[in-house]
């Protein structure tokens, strides 16, 4: 595996720090096999491994903005940092489009621009012409008032507020499309037993953020949360995200061993260095001390130059609701469409823009004082609108959002649109992302904190000391641990030990059938488990003393025996490796 060579491994600092006499010892940790080569059936070879330790303390680290660039994208997508909350962006966008120059309205595609009309629309502005609320001119007119106010009336309230408020558009725009995209419901993690597919929930109208989005500045924003598996994506186009500048730097404090594990690659009995740092993930930075990670040269208002976002209609004119079953919201088809289609996002909004709205009748009278029209809501979002004495012919009795939804739609296709060709597109330029750069590293700490797995191959990569390919390796227990895991330990390697190549992709397969150390050649009687020995509870591992007899399978199938001899001194350990198969 090659790094940057700006990348400074904890492993060169520990010899560095320790000088020659370190040096010297490092030499001698294995002694490999005079006549290399695959073992044959029967044959037998003898093996030296040393346990070396050097710990650092307090040590901080700095990866420049360079130097993450150069890591395989692929581990950088899995260093997991937050979900960052969707909805100021949401709403800093559809308060830009409402906010746009005429210049800038001109150049929209003409269902943008009805859509921006359905953003502002009000009782004050609706143009009710073709619609199912068409006769309310009439009426208003009959009875010698504005349409607005008898609208405004029955929506409760005043004649300039939006039919629907941009946080409600936002909202359902978020759990309709947003919460629905596949990419945005999981993020990559751990596998284990409550995630066995390695996939994690996202909270909802969030998008996950990784350290690849960050410091490639979402430049796959359109790709990721574009049509994919069978969801047609929301954005369309992303430019100019800006959330890092050039000088953002990782700094993090590290306490760990700074020295690789030796082992065996059970193959040609051959000396392997097993990477230290991710099985001390648990450990190797101290949460207590506020400043054990910083990051710098984010900017001060993150933001996106250009975005385009997209939504689609239903190819057919979706009638409202007729009838108040089933409650709670009636029987349009509206309610059984995709949930990020345009229909069923007016229809949501309509109701949800309606709810908590007390029960109220509004009566208007004749100028002779005769009551010739009421307008009732219930508190279930139930109208009723009745005509006395010839004044007109109003709508039947619906719900308040099957009457939006046919309004809508309609207005939605001015311009002389037809149905199926009003999907939108809509751009904006210069729109801030919402989420301060403070808060967002104080969550990426929070959530580091409580998840520190989710750096383990991060921090193994950037120490990158794994060589060769270990079957397992040796470990000491030092005296500060608790007594039952002193002595010497083998411990057999996991998936996460395997060496990555330049794309941070294992270099060979985890092919173990039958992982870990047994006490007879069929493999049935197991010695090893995974008790916690420093710190570390996921390898298989046994303690070994003289005159112990091994029996292992390595990945590609060859049963080995491994004999215990008597040990050259406190922290070395001679092993006979035979094949047997």
């Amino acid at each position: 595996m090659r790094t940057p060579t700006t990348t400074i491994t904890l492993l060169r600092i520990a010899v560095l720090l320790a000088g020659s006499t370190l040096l010297a010892c490092s030499d001698d940790s294995i002694s490999t096999p005079t006549v290399p080569g695959e073992l044959a059936n029967g044959e037998a070879r003898e093996v030296d491994l040393r346990y070396l330790r050097f710990d650092v303390e307090g040590f901080s680290k700095t990866n420049s903005l360079e130097v993450l660039r150069a890591m395989p994208r692929r581990v950088l997508q899995d260093v997991w940092l937050l979900d960052l909350d969707a909805r100021p962006l949401m709403v800093n966008a559809l308060e830009a489009l409402r906010d746009l120059p005429d210049e800038d309205v001109a150049a929209l595609t003409p269902a943008a621009q009805n859509m921006r009309r359905l953003v502002l629309m009000t009782p004050d502005n609706a143009e009710l012409e073709g619609t199912n609320l068409e006769e309310l001119i009439a009426i208003s007119g009959a009875i010698g008032i504005p349409p607005a106010k008898c609208l405004a009336g029955l929506l409760d309230r005043g004649v300039t507020d939006p039919f629907i408020p941009i946080e409600i558009v936002a909202d359902v725009m978020l759990s309709n499309v947003v919460a629905t995209h596949p990419n945005a419901q999981f993020r990559r993690g751990k596998v284990d037993a409550e995630h066995p597919d390695g996939r994690y929930p996202v909270a909802p109208g969030h998008i996950p953020l990784t350290l690849a989005d960050v410091i490639t500045n979402f430049e796959d924003m359109a790709e990721r949360f574009g049509p994919v598996e069978g969801h047609p994506g929301f954005v369309l186009e992303a430019r100019g995200v800006s959330v890092v500048e050039q000088e953002f730097a990782m700094t993090s404090k590290v306490n760990a061993n700074a020295l690789p594990f030796k082992g065996i690659d059970l193959t040609n009995v051959d000396g392997a260095s097993v990477n230290s740092v991710g099985g001390q993930i648990e450990t190797v930075h101290d949460f207590s001390d506020p400043d054990w990670m910083q990051l710098t040269g984010l900017v001060p208002e993150p933001s996106v130059e250009f975005l385009s976002f997209g939504v689609i209609e239903n190819d057919a004119f979706v009638n409202g609701g007729t009838s108040r079953e089933p409650t709670p919201n009636g029987n349009s088809t509206a309610w059984d469409l995709p949930p990020w289609e345009f229909e069923r996002l007016l229809i949501e909004m309509a109701k949800a823009s309606v709810e908590g709205s007390p029960a109220h009748c509004d009566e208007y009278e004749l100028g002779t004082g005769v009551a010739a029209f009421t307008g009732c809501l219930e508190a279930d979002g139930w109208v009723t609108l009745e005509t006395f004495n010839g004044v007109g012919s109003p709508p039947p009795p619906a719900y308040i959002w099957d009457l939006e939804l046919e309004l809508a739609q309609v207005r939605l296709h001015d311009g002389g649109l037809g149905e199926g060709e009003a999907d939108v597109a809509m751009s904006i330029q210069n729109v801030a992302v919402g989420v301060p750069p403070e808060e967002m590293i104080e969550q990426v700490k929070k959530n580091v904190e409580a998840n520190p797995e989710a750096l383990r191959e991060f921090a193994s990569l950037l120490t990158d000391s794994t060589s060769g390919n270990a079957d397992f390796y040796y470990v000491r227990g030092i005296e500060s641990l608790p007594t039952d895991e002193h002595g010497d330990w083998l411990f057999f390697v996991t998936e996460a030990d395997l060496a990555l190549d330049d794309q941070g992709d294992p270099v060979r397969d985890y092919g173990y059938s039958a992982p870990g150390f047994f006490g007879d050649p069929e493999l049935g009687n197991k010695l090893s488990d995974t008790r916690r020995v420093d710190g570390d509870e996921e390898h298989e591992k046994v303690r070994i003393v003289p005159g112990d007899v091994l029996y292992v399978e390595d990945d590609d199938g060859k049963l080995m025996r491994i004999d215990v001899l008597e040990k050259p001194s406190r922290s070395h350990v001679s092993l006979g490796i035979t094949r047997m198969r």
